[in-house]
């Protein structure tokens, strides 16, 4: 992909999900992101409001991993100026279907797993006061997602319709499951430092709390692998509202 034309690619989806609606989600910001394409071809009426039109559609996915999408689009649209085979209904499909999945696993890896853990992280940093790490996690996780940004653009041009190949690698499940099972961890440990903190037991160098709700933020994942059934989860957590209830003032006192 030429350079000029990957940033402004690049750059128009930063802003894919700014005229988000309810009724056709993310149509408008993949058309105006098209449209930076379609500027630099020779004027045609009749194909460039088809070309509006077909992006104008219902369309919806994860915003990290779009540019996966939008590099493998602007390929096929290239493709189907020389190619009888690549249709305007081939390219419908790709961009629904991909979309689709695209969707379940940016939103498993990112909303369930990544979000949560910087959170989880941030949060743990702030009860011991670590301000500037605080700020060097978001950084981290800012400039992480911008160069996924920058290197998935690339990668779905240059692999065009291969790019299904990209996301049948099963590396992909294994990140969403660990960044699970580490969001699960820190919240066990954020747990156990606030009750640290709140009780006021040991000094500020006891950690056996801290650890104590890490284990329990590890066990987690093997309670939601067996799925148990929801009532028992509200029963739980009852419980234990009322144990906290009663043991937080007991303690201060």
């Amino acid at each position: 992909m030429p350079s000029g034309l990957r940033w402004k690619l690049y750059l128009a989806a930063l802003g894919l999900q700014g005229s988000w609606n309810p009724q056709r989600m993310q149509n408008l910001g993949l058309l105006a992101i098209m449209v930076r394409w379609l500027e630099g071809r020779p004027r045609n009426t009749e194909r460039d409001r088809l070309f509006c039109r077909r992006y104008y559609e219902f369309f919806n996915t994860n915003p990290y991993l779009a540019n996966y999408l939008i590099g493998g689009l602007v390929r096929l649209e290239e493709e189907s100026e020389n190619e009888a085979s690549v249709s305007p209904d081939l390219i419908r499909t790709v961009r629904d279907s991909l979309g689709r999945s695209l969707a379940s696993i940016g939103d498993q890896l990112f909303w369930q797993g990544l979000r949560p853990t910087v959170v989880m992280a941030t949060c743990l940093l702030g009860l011991y006061g670590r301000s500037w790490y605080v700020l060097a996690v978001f950084a981290l996780f800012a400039a992480g997602q911008f160069m996924l940004r920058w290197r998935s653009l690339g990668r779905g041009y240059s692999l065009g319709l291969d790019v299904v190949d990209e996301l049948a690698d099963p590396r992909w499940h294994r990140a969403i499951a660990w960044t699970i099972r580490c969001g699960m961890v820190l919240t066990g440990a954020v747990a156990g430092c606030y009750f640290l903190l709140v009780t006021r037991l040991g000094g500020q160098g006891d950690g056996g709390l801290l650890l104590a709700g890490a284990a329990v933020g590890m066990g987690l994942p093997l309670i939601c692998r067996r799925r148990p059934p929801g009532e028992i989860l509200v029963l739980l957590g009852l419980v234990l509202a009322v144990v906290l209830a009663f043991a937080l003032p007991a303690a201060r006192s």
